[in-house]
Parts: structure tokens; C-alpha cells; sequence
């Protein structure tokens, strides 16, 4: 069976159930290695998505200024 891909949302939600319990201190040590390990690991794909989404906003954003520049010299012709 296909592993159901993470959206940004629900790591998020995972991710503060993990700060939640560790943060409570009530899991046993192993138990809250293996949460901190998962939390890391989530933390490094949320940040992953984030510079990804950042870099397509920053491409967007430089390509919508470029076409707003070519219609605005467009209308001072």
C-alpha cells in the first residue's frame, strides 16, 4: 500500500502533538528519544516545504513584476 504523502497542515499538527506530549514529560525516556527523532525529522520536511514554496513564491513574484514592467512600458508607447 502507498505511503499517503504529508501535507504541510497535517505535519503541523503532527509535529505539536510530538512538542505537546514531550513537553507534558510524560512518555517514558525511549518512548521521547524516538518522538524527539520523529519531531526532527518532521521539522526538516516542513522546512523543506517551506523553502520549496518560498522559492516558487520568489519565481511568481519575480515573473509577475517582469510582466507587469513589459505592460507598463507596453503603455507608454
Amino acid at each position: 500500500m502507498a505511503k499517503k504523502k504529508l501535507t504541510f497542515e497535517d505535519g503541523i499538527v503532527e509535529f505539536e502533538g510530538i512538542v505537546d506530549s514531550l513537553e507534558k514529560g510524560a512518555l517514558p525516556l525511549e518512548e521521547s528519544m524516538k518522538a524527539y527523532e520523529k519531531a526532527v525529522a518532521l521539522e526538516q520536511s516542513l522546512r523543506a516545504m517551506l523553502n520549496s514554496m518560498d522559492g516558487r513564491i520568489r519565481e511568481l513574484t519575480a515573473q509577475g513584476q517582469t510582466d507587469f514592467e513589459e505592460i507598463s512600458h507596453a503603455d507608454d508607447e
